[in-house]
């Protein structure tokens, strides 16, 4: 039963990385905001690059460069890696 909460929470973590990478390259080519499924999209990633552009600006303000998706796929990182130290614990 645990292992396959693990694998579902697995799964979770990398559905939210793969959706910060389309977010990226969303904002390359598409710039409106208007399409339902964007803004699903973002309902999505927005909890994890808020923080993550507020991070950026605090340790590299007024850059050309948005740094925000990768401190923002870090977050995951680091999280998946708690929540399945934690799980460890239950096993």
């Amino acid at each position: 039963m645990l292992n396959i909460i693990h694998m579902a929470i697995n799964i979770l973590f990398n559905v939210l990385e793969y959706a910060i990478f389309i977010d990226v390259i969303l904002s390359w080519v598409y710039r409106g905001r208007g399409n339902t499924l964007i803004d699903i999209l973002h309902i999505f990633t927005e909890p994890f690059m808020a923080p993550a552009r507020k991070i950026h600006e605090k340790l590299i303000p007024s850059t050309m460069l948005d740094f925000s998706p990768i401190i923002a796929y870090f977050m995951i990182v680091v999280l998946r890696y708690l929540v399945n130290a934690l799980l460890g614990i239950f096993v």
